[in-house]
């Protein structure tokens, strides 16, 4: 199957290089991102990938305000080392072995829709969940962040939940003057999650949303994990505000499941509220700051750690544009935490470069 997606990227691409109507850009886009690193952390100096990505969407108008699109996206794997960012992570990592090295290639998003100027749009198979669409608000660090709301459920990419890349999924969404809706499905066999988000988007550059995500526990995560249930809820609301050189954001949460890994054989799950800050500063074209933290605290002391779970990450960072898409950043990280897994208790300090590529109609979508 990932000879086949591989193989439709490179037609696809092709296509496009090759491609002398105008009408072939426009639809077609080849994109991608290149982040390399090196990281000081835990007495170690270590060389690091930053979510490395190729991909290729698809987008046509058709006539009376109809369209259709589609987007494959893969995760690159080149360096196995410590993996600081959240995104990158995979649905087999859960359960994996940590010590397996990682396919060069891993699947992100994978789906096709349909659309209406004014009905909304559809979209079928693996893609970012309406979970997210609040959860993005503060999940947007050059490197970190996205620890404490829930979305990354156990080291994965979220997709067996919903809440991050959510995986056979059925997605609906409709922007009806300052109002945004967001209704989803995911469709197992035998067993079905569903979620909803809500935003305000005003024209002052402020948005306020909320989510709610209600999760089937599918195997093999039941037999995994210790005190799960067979359901799992996620609630998630947040502010932002987004205008020239500014950006604040705050979220809140209140998940029925963290996860954390006890041994290779057994993680536990326990409840717990999330709060995440995320603050960026443009100075100029070549200058931008960023700063921020991730929090979660246990929300009951009768779990395996005895309300002694906690976890705090404050972020801060600077990016030096060498050009719109090639950029040097400086990340560091502090945590305080307690009863965390190895890669979110230690500090960081992190040099990178990080080159995005886009080939094509430049279309605005996650």
């Amino acid at each position: 199957m990932k000879k086949s997606y591989l193989l439709l990227i490179c037609v696809l691409s092709g296509s496009l290089l090759l491609a002398q109507e105008k009408k072939i850009l426009d639809s077609i886009n080849f994109y991608g991102a290149l982040p390399i690193q090196v990281a000081i952390f835990d007495k170690k100096f270590e060389l690091q990938e930053n979510g490395p990505l190729i991909g290729t969407e698809l987008y046509r108008k058709l006539p009376q305000g109809w369209s259709v699109n589609a987007k494959l996206e893969f995760g690159l794997h080149l360096i196995n080392g410590t993996n600081f960012n959240n995104s990158a992570n995979t649905s087999a990592d859960f359960i994996a072995n940590p010590f397996l090295k990682k396919d060069v290639f891993s699947s992100r998003l994978a789906y096709f829709g349909i659309g209406h100027e004014k009905y909304g749009s559809l979209t079928f198979g693996k893609q970012w969940g309406v979970y997210y669409d609040i959860g993005g608000y503060t999940d947007n660090f050059s490197l970190f962040g996205g620890s404490a709301n829930g979305i990354y459920a156990g080291g994965t990419d979220g997709g067996w939940k919903g809440t991050g890349r959510a995986d056979n999924a059925v997605v609906y969404r409709n922007k009806i003057g300052p109002i945004e809706l967001g209704v989803q499905s995911q469709l197992f066999s035998g067993e079905n999650s569903y979620g909803v988000s809500l935003q305000y988007h005003s024209k002052f550059g402020l948005s306020i949303g909320a989510s709610y995500n209600d999760g089937a526990v599918i195997s093999p995560v039941d037999k995994f994990v210790v005190d799960i249930g067979s359901r799992t809820t996620n609630f998630i609301a947040g502010v932002k505000y987004e205008k020239e050189k500014y950006y604040g954001a705050f979220t809140f949460s209140a998940n029925d499941d963290a996860i954390v890994l006890v041994d290779t054989a057994k993680a536990v799950s326990f409840p717990t509220y999330g709060y995440e800050l995320s603050l960026g500063y443009s100075l100029n074209e070549k200058w931008s700051f960023e700063g921020g933290f991730n929090l979660i605290n246990e929300r009951e002391s009768r779990t395996v750690f005895l309300g002694d779970y906690y976890l705090f990450h404050l972020i801060l960072g600077a990016n030096y544009h060498i050009t719109p898409e090639t950029k040097l950043y400086l990340m560091t990280r502090f945590s305080s935490s307690n009863n965390s897994e190895y890669v979110d208790d230690v500090n960081a300090f992190v040099f990178g470069f990080k080159y995005d590529f886009n080939f094509g109609w430049k279309r605005q979508e996650k």
